[in-house]
């Protein structure tokens, strides 16, 4: 291979992770907005135009942000994870997979009482890049299972932790990074 066709290999190798780089930020950036109730995040997370597909909404994304977020501000604590992603792009589309974990309880502290539901699955997304941004174009969440669990009261030995209380961009541990 010439030194031309080394490097051009390189140029496009470093093209490819920096859009799976950036297309991770995307997915975490969804968590982000869902447990710290950031609208202005959720909005660089789904185009207006995406095909959403939860089972209990089908719709646009104009549509499914506003409710997604009334589901999320009805939560006292919310905790999102999104892992194991795959990835497969092509030009300003990728298909991408991951596992997606959430939890959820009524209360904003963790009581005797307080019970936490969980919900395991799979996103299967369809991701675009469009005017040098990448977004989530369309997604089906797959549920596999959901449960009950008891929450641990933050009392005794415990207490000496930090505890989260009520989220939201005006918390003082709000970490929200600038768009890069």
């Amino acid at each position: 291979m010439t030194e031309e066709g080394r490097l051009a290999a390189l140029e496009a190798r470093i093209a490819t992770l920096e859009d799976e780089q950036a297309i991770a930020r995307v997915l975490a950036d969804y968590s982000l907005a869902l447990d710290w109730l950031d609208d202005a995040t959720l909005d660089r997370v789904f185009w207006d135009d995406a095909e959403i597909d939860y089972g209990f909404f089908k719709g646009s994304g104009a549509d499914f942000k506003p409710i997604l977020m009334e589901v999320e501000r009805s939560m006292g604590r919310r905790w999102h994870f999104t892992s194991q992603l795959r990835t497969a792009i092509d030009g300003n589309t990728a298909r991408v997979t991951g596992y997606n974990l959430s939890l959820a309880t009524d209360g904003v502290a963790s009581t005797e009482r307080s019970r936490l539901t969980g919900f395991f699955g799979f996103y299967n997304d369809r991701m675009e890049k469009r005017d040098g941004r990448w977004a989530i174009a369309g997604r089906k969440h797959i549920l596999v299972a959901g449960t009950d669990l008891p929450d641990t009261a933050i009392t005794g030995d415990l207490s000496a932790l930090n505890t989260i209380g009520a989220t939201g961009t005006d918390h003082p541990d709000f970490a929200s990074l600038p768009i890069a």
